[in-house]
């Protein structure tokens, strides 16, 4: 073999060489950055297991205190030019509440015993001289109660004719149950998420055996008498809306003929928090698709607050919808990216904190002057154009150099994070086009939280039609707390008058609609 020979072959062996460890290089690399990313999940799933899941930040870790009062300042300045209404007057001490003048009261009337009715010191009698008044909570347990009716029958002496009074209207022709249980079954399971079996051992403590899938046929003969009609007025009037939010949560669904659950989709959909009449509607669907949003939206046209999700894209396409971001969700990315990397995701998340203070601000401001919603929206507009705008500058010039940084993985939290804020840059600064917007979808995801404690207790829907009349009864529930009404005195009365009701008047159904027309009433009465 000449030498010439022996360098090529030599030649050849270290090249060999060189990509076999370039080759396990990579691999090392691969490895040691699948590494960083599980370490990044274990930190976020014991966190999520033990630690708090606020995304609340110490301000000293980001050292943003002085930065904050700073810019709090300059705040105040600007909008103090505002227009302003006159301050109220200082509300007084709270001491101990007394209870609301529309609770039932029931009077016990106490007197001296007349032997103690004279005076110790000169004998005299004594003479009545006013009434004290105290006055304390009595609770009146729950019970089951048996209405029993005795219809008189009259009949001629011949046989001719018989009459009998006639029976109250029933829930359904034949119906063993007041319109009263059907309304304390709903609120106990879809507003203080009780599942059936333990208001079934609630009703047995009285004495009373209520089966569970009787239960379950109360619901689904209140979905189809109250709900579907009442819920169709809704929908209609929160798509009259121009601005809505939207959110969606996972649901276990059982699997029907099979063992097993899958996954099905329960979404929220509401107006802005401020609106005169705040609504929130409950929607469930099969599977998390591009379906659902095409389907409750229609032929909608408007501005639809949600998170990064896909499956909007089609219908918002399709209707010329304009996408508004939620900078909470980005947020908690950043949040999720601080165990891996703290200096970078705080450089991030220090403008971002910017970004709430300033809304919370102009809210506080508009709150103390009593501005309305259209001067909420004015106010915004005119503050986050002259100071909103320079901080989302900063957030997306750090965010692309992050982008770009070679060091951090594509795969890790803080990657991640920083190509979500790219990709949803356009929906992120819509909050600069309208004032109307809010900076997050926290309102949504409350409305949502309603069904995450409950599914704590229930644990999965039982089958897709479970999941379908679940939403329209939460649907009801939910909107009933937003209303602020009572939903098992809301229900019982729109029961007994549904059928009644007249499609012209159905919005008197809805629990805004029945809780004005409750004012009314009591307005009425007042002045007759």
């Amino acid at each position: 073999m000449t030498p010439l020979t022996d360098i090529d072959e030599a030649n050849a062996q270290l090249q060999t060489l060189y990509s076999t460890v370039e080759e396990q290089q990579r691999a090392i690399d691969a490895k040691s950055e699948e590494i960083a990313v599980l370490r990044e999940q274990l930190a976020h799933l014991q966190r999520h297991l033990f630690g708090r899941r606020r995304e609340t930040i110490d301000p000293n870790q980001l050292r943003l205190f002085e930065t904050s009062q700073a810019l709090l300042t300059k705040l105040e300045e600007e909008v103090a030019a505002m227009p302003r209404k006159p301050k109220r007057e200082p509300a007084k001490g709270h001491g101990r509440a007394p209870f609301p003048e529309d609770l039932p009261r029931q009077t016990v009337t106490l007197d001296v015993p007349e032997a103690d009715r004279s005076c110790p010191d000169c004998s005299g009698p004594l003479h009545e001289i006013g009434v004290e008044v105290t006055e304390r909570g009595h609770l009146i347990p729950a019970r089951f109660v048996v209405k029993r009716y005795e219809r008189r029958k009259y009949a001629c002496k011949d046989g001719h004719t018989v009459k009998v009074a006639p029976l109250p209207d029933g829930v359904i022709d034949g119906g063993k149950y007041e319109a009263s249980v059907y309304a304390h079954v709903a609120t106990s399971k879809y507003a203080d998420h009780l599942p059936l079996n333990r208001i079934q051992s609630i009703f047995k403590r009285d004495g009373v055996h209520f089966a569970r899938q009787t239960m379950w046929d109360l619901m689904v003969r209140l979905d189809e008498i109250v709900a579907r009609p009442v819920l169709r007025e809704m929908r209609r009037q929160l798509l009259e809306e121009e601005v809505l939010q939207a959110d969606e949560t996972p649901i276990a669904v059982q699997t029907e003929g099979q063992k097993g659950t899958r996954r099905g989709q329960l979404w929220a959909w509401r107006n802005v928090r401020g609106s005169p009449e705040e609504k929130v509607l409950a929607d469930f669907w099969p599977d998390r698709s591009a379906k659902e949003p095409a389907a409750f939206l229609g032929d909608w046209s408007g501005t639809l607050l949600t998170d990064g999700y896909d499956g909007v894209n089609p219908v918002a396409d399709r209707n010329g919808i304009v996408r508004a971001g939620c900078w909470a969700h980005a947020r908690r990315k950043f949040v999720d990216a601080l165990d891996s990397n703290q200096k970078k995701a705080a450089a991030v998340l220090r403008p971002i904190q910017r970004l709430f203070w300033i809304e919370r601000a102009v809210v506080a401001r508009a709150q103390r002057d009593g501005l309305e919603l259209g001067g909420l929206a004015q106010l915004r507009a005119t503050v986050r154009d002259r100071r909103s705008r320079h901080v989302l500058e900063t957030i997306f010039e750090v965010v692309f150099a992050l982008d770009e940084d070679a060091s951090i993985g594509a795969r890790g939290s803080l990657g991640k994070a920083a190509r979500y804020v790219i990709n949803q840059r356009e929906p992120l600064t819509a909050m600069l086009r309208d004032g109307r917007l809010p900076i997050h979808n926290n309102d949504t995801e409350r409305a949502l939280r309603h069904v995450a404690v409950g599914r704590k207790n229930w644990g999965i829907f039982g089958s897709q039609r479970g999941g379908e009349v679940a939403a329209r009864l939460y649907s009801l529930t939910m909107s009933c707390k937003l209303a602020e009404v009572p939903p098992d005195a809301y229900i019982e009365d729109v029961i007994q008058r549904v059928s009644t009701t007249p499609q012209e008047r159905i919005a008197e159904l809805t629990p805004w609609g029945w809780k004005a027309r409750q004012a009314a009433d009591v307005e009425a009465q007042a002045n007759s």
